[in-house]
């Protein structure tokens, strides 16, 4: 593959693209486009369904902050941030809150 233009300049592609897959739901009558539409409202970003099955949507998402994406030690997506605002470390810091018990007699 030649790497240049008409013009001996060197052409460099890059694609910023993460793969969401969410698993284990019951999917019946998908109108895959709405669920495009709506995510790239959401997201403010390209979004692609690239596969749906009875219990899994795959999709493309391009451009996707990093700061809106929880990823474990695998680089397996836990969460997606889909609000303004909220951040992928605002969803781990509310996960590690534990509850405080509070007499409500005092």
């Amino acid at each position: 593959m030649d790497k240049t233009n008409n013009n001996g300049q060197e052409i460099i592609a890059f694609a910023d693209k993460t793969i969401l897959k969410i698993s284990n739901v019951s999917i019946k009558g998908l109108n895959t486009k709405e669920l495009e539409n709506s995510l790239m409202e959401k997201l403010n970003t390209i979004v692609r369904i690239i596969g749906v099955t009875g219990e899994n949507i795959a999709m493309d998402i391009y451009n996707l902050n990093p700061e809106d994406v929880l990823k474990d030690a695998q680089g397996i997506i836990k969460a997606v941030s889909l609000t303004e605002g909220i951040k992928a470390q605002n969803i781990i810091d509310l996960s590690a809150e534990k509850a405080v018990q509070v007499d409500i007699d005092k």
